[in-house]
């Protein structure tokens, strides 16, 4: 992501949280929502640049207007990509991206478009993550290119897996107790390297 991108996710990050706190007051709106579990895709196994790279060859559109996503583990999302089978098209394919250091944690949902139907992509009428995971499994598994002829590489994880679940929290203690993040950091990834062996 260029410093432009980097930029205008700066200004969504700050923007976003006092208008979503004064459309909850005046409205009951909202300019931040949550992702669900339900609408995870899978670990891309690329920097979040060169997936973007990907993403804007293919057809997708960088989201600006679309709610901050933020998961459970209260993780950010990094940018925000839909994809339409045309610019006035009806639906449109939501996929939001949590970078996590080497790999990007994709999220995403189908659901109508705001361009054509502002009152319904809001009220989230017809939203539906199962199509829009399905579509983005899809379209990662499809992707072609010489780079990557056999689709952009990525793993559907389990939850208690995922670096920002555990790592994030084992950070911030290890932290606390004289730095000890790195040698928490390796012993968890240890244990996720030697129970992955045992399911191969």
């Amino acid at each position: 992501m260029g410093s432009a991108p980097n930029r205008l996710n700066g200004a969504r990050r700050t923007i976003k949280p006092p208008i979503h706190r004064l459309f909850d007051w005046a409205f009951g709106g909202y300019a931040m929502t949550d992702n669900t579990e339900e609408e995870y895709v899978g670990t891309v196994d690329l920097p979040q640049r060169e997936l973007e790279e990907l993403l804007a060859t293919a057809g997708f559109r960088r989201n600006v207007v679309s709610s901050l996503k933020v998961r459970v583990d209260g993780n950010v999302s990094d940018g925000s990509w839909a994809w339409r089978a045309s610019p006035l098209a009806d639906w449109q394919l939501h996929l939001i991206l949590h970078d996590v250091g080497e790999s990007v944690e994709a999220y995403a949902h189908w659901e109508y478009s705001w361009i054509t139907h502002p009152v319904k992509h809001y009220r989230a009428v017809g939203c539906s993550p199962e199509r829009g995971v399905g579509m983005a499994r899809e379209f990662l598994r499809n992707y072609e290119s010489e780079r990557y002829p056999d689709g952009i590489p990525f793993e559907i994880e389990s939850f208690y897996w995922r670096k920002p679940w555990y790592l994030t929290r084992l950070h911030g203690a290890s932290e606390r107790v004289n730095g000890g993040a790195e040698t928490l950091e390796k012993w968890a990834s240890g244990v996720k390297r030697r129970l992955s062996a045992r399911r191969s």
